[in-house]
């Protein structure tokens, strides 16, 4: 039951990540710079500033906007991907197969922007997307990690 869940959370996560991919240079653009200003508006210096000087700092800001949006959506598939292959092989955990699984969408997603007008395909994106990944599959790992030292610590206390 499980496995279908973490299943269809990737397949959806996969899907935002490809409609987010879909969007032309303009609307991402619009998208990226429309959150920086919903962000910078609880700032009382960005409103107080004249609309050009609000402008500019938004355009200052699109770059590390993007490439963040970039680590933290395969961040989080990382996190499913993880979270599936653990579910499904529960013996031989294999974290591996999580990660490929990340980095294939991630080289897919960059072919796929290429055919979208405006973007470009781009290798600093795969590898910002697969450290986000791999960020996502060891958080996990570690939890998981920490939570069965936990168990452990608590049986062995019980068995004294």
């Amino acid at each position: 039951m499980k496995k279908n869940i973490f299943l269809i959370l990737i397949v959806t996560w996969m899907a935002f990540i490809f409609s987010m991919s879909s969007q032309n240079s303009e609307v991402s653009s619009n998208t990226s710079g429309g959150t920086i200003k919903i962000v910078l508006s609880s700032v009382p210096q960005f409103n107080d500033q004249p609309e050009e000087v609000q402008e500019e700092v938004v355009e200052e800001l699109q770059f590390i906007t993007r490439k963040s949006a970039h680590f933290i959506a395969y961040m989080i598939l990382g996190i499913l991907a993880i979270f599936l292959i653990l579910e499904i092989n529960k013996i031989n955990k294999k974290p591996q197969f999580a990660l490929l699984l990340c980095v294939l969408y991630a080289i897919s997603d960059e072919i796929h922007q290429l055919f979208v007008p405006g973007r470009s395909g781009q290798f600093r994106d795969v590898l910002i997307d697969s450290t986000g990944s791999c960020v996502g599959i060891g958080i996990v790992l570690l939890v998981v990690k920490l939570l069965d030292m936990r168990r452990k610590n608590k049986n062995r206390i019980k068995s004294e």
